[in-house]
């Protein structure tokens, strides 16, 4: 045999268990659709609750004046660091001595009238007097009526919160373009050049400003006038009630009854008594003070401005018990706080481990615990029900800003060694779960039990073992017996 024949032979050969090889590896592969598989893996499976949400203060305190009036000094300024006890403000006390002044004449007049009171019969000229007091109680006790009737004209108006939300807009607009200059710097001059420390402090400052336009503007949206109403309702009651015992004491003094009359003028002693408590305690209070340790922040105060325009509390603001001109913070007490729908709200406990992410700082993730679950919910814009979780957010290293937003992941539990799936390996009919394990390029419906699920992953509890491989889905019907191909 030549040597040219014997390599014929063997070329021949060779492209036969070429033949052969390809044969079985287009067989094993299938020749129907190209699909993409999973390989079954045992992991630690962490079971999560998610949800978003935003940092909030965790302690915060709003300060309210005593009474109705303006403010005389201010003693700090808009995001001023205080202590407990520091002075924020004072109103002027010029209206409030009067007024304690007034209830002190009022005093010594009832005390005065109730020394008077004899065995005799009474005179003339207090059947007079005692007219003339029903008709000052009466005159107090309309202008009291008509001062409640009127708290709700006291709120905002939609133009005083259409006013604030252009404020909101044109902060934004200047966060933004402070965003971008500073980005524009940090990228052209490095970002430890001056200018782009300038840039920095610039954008921080626009973003402050950001905050405080929501905040006003959260504040006109959410104006509780029911503390200011339930005090103007109780003025008037109480009005009312100095008017029927004015009608009383002259009923009284008409009978000529001197134990009556003593007994009417120890109510209105009594009631004089209370008048000048409360003047005191108004003019006593005229100095606002920081209730906690924090930083100041401004709300708005009084009636617009000219410009159209909420002012803050400034010298010479309008000031009453319903709105509080100032709110004190305490930012190294922040908390993230996440809104938990409602299905997930019963497999969260106190102490869990969770993972906060904000938007703020892309790719950092901070570590921490579920401090507290509030019992109360609320609604959520679209109709659902949330409930507010508290996640500490202490020492994280980083400027944790108020109002920040991101998302929270809680581990409810972990399963070691656990056989799972990816979620689109996983199909249903009729209440029973299955899949598609691929065996020799065939696709063989396989019926599996499952354990927990996360949004991604599955625990297969039973009808699997570890390194099956399963089909996910995808725009191809798989039916039981479907010749596929695997996709590399």
């Amino acid at each position: 045999m030549s040597k040219r024949t014997k390599i014929i032979i063997a070329v021949v050969v060779l492209l036969a268990v070429v033949g052969v090889a390809a044969f079985f590896l287009l067989k094993s592969q299938g020749t129907g659709p190209t699909i993409k598989t999973a390989t079954i893996s045992q992991t630690n499976l962490g079971v999560t609750v998610t949800a978003s949400g935003k940092v909030q203060a965790e302690a915060r305190a709003d300060v309210y004046p005593p009474t109705a009036g303006t403010l005389a000094e201010v003693y700090v300024s808009d995001g001023a660091t205080v202590t407990a006890g520091d002075k924020l403000a004072m109103m002027d006390t010029a209206p409030l001595e009067a007024q304690l002044a007034q209830a002190q004449a009022g005093l010594a007049q009832a005390q005065s009238a109730r020394g008077n009171i004899g065995a005799q019969a009474v005179g003339s000229s207090d059947i007079a007097a005692a007219k003339a007091n029903v008709a000052a109680t009466k005159a107090a006790y309309n202008a009291a009526k008509k001062s409640a009737g009127n708290v709700n004209s006291q709120g905002p108006s939609s133009q005083d919160i259409a006013a604030a939300k252009a404020a909101e807009d044109a902060a934004q607009a200047t966060y933004e373009n402070a965003n971008a200059t500073y980005v524009l710097a940090r990228d052209t001059y490095g970002s430890t050049s001056p200018t782009t420390t300038v840039a920095a402090a610039q954008k921080q400052q626009a973003y402050a400003g950001l905050l405080s336009a929501k905040a006003t503007v959260a504040k006109l949206n959410s104006t509780d006038l029911r503390p200011a109403q339930s005090q103007a309702n109780a003025g008037a009651a109480q009005a009312y009630a100095a008017y029927l015992g004015a009608i009383s004491s002259l009923k009284k003094a008409q009978a000529a009854d001197p134990a009556s009359q003593r007994a009417a003028a120890d109510a209105a002693v009594t009631s004089a008594a209370q008048a000048v408590s409360l003047a005191q305690s108004n003019l006593d209070n005229a100095t606002l003070v920081a209730p906690l340790d924090g930083v100041v922040f401004f709300n708005a105060a009084g009636a617009p401005g000219s410009d159209g325009k909420m002012p803050q509390a400034a010298v010479g603001s309008a000031v009453a018990p319903g709105a509080a001109p100032f709110s004190v913070v305490d930012l190294e007490g922040a908390a993230f706080t996440a809104e938990v729908d409602e299905a997930d709200i019963d497999r969260l406990k106190v102490g869990m481990k969770a993972t906060v992410t904000l938007d703020a700082f892309s790719g950092k993730e901070f570590k921490t615990t579920v401090v507290r679950i509030k019992p109360a919910a609320q609604p959520t814009a679209t109709g659902g029900t949330v409930f507010p979780v508290e996640l500490a957010m202490s020492d994280t290293g980083q400027n944790i800003l108020i109002g920040m937003k991101g998302d929270a992941t809680i581990e409810v539990s972990s399963i070691e060694s656990a056989l799972t799936i990816p979620l689109e390996a996983l199909f249903n009919e009729n209440g029973q779960n299955f899949v598609y394990k691929v065996v020799s390029g065939t696709l063989a419906k396989t019926d599996i039990t499952v354990g927990a699920t996360t949004d991604t992953e599955v625990e297969v509890l039973k009808g699997l073992k570890a390194d099956d491989v399963v089909a996910l889905s995808g725009p191809t019907q798989y039916t039981d017996g479907m010749a596929v191909q695997v996709e590399n």
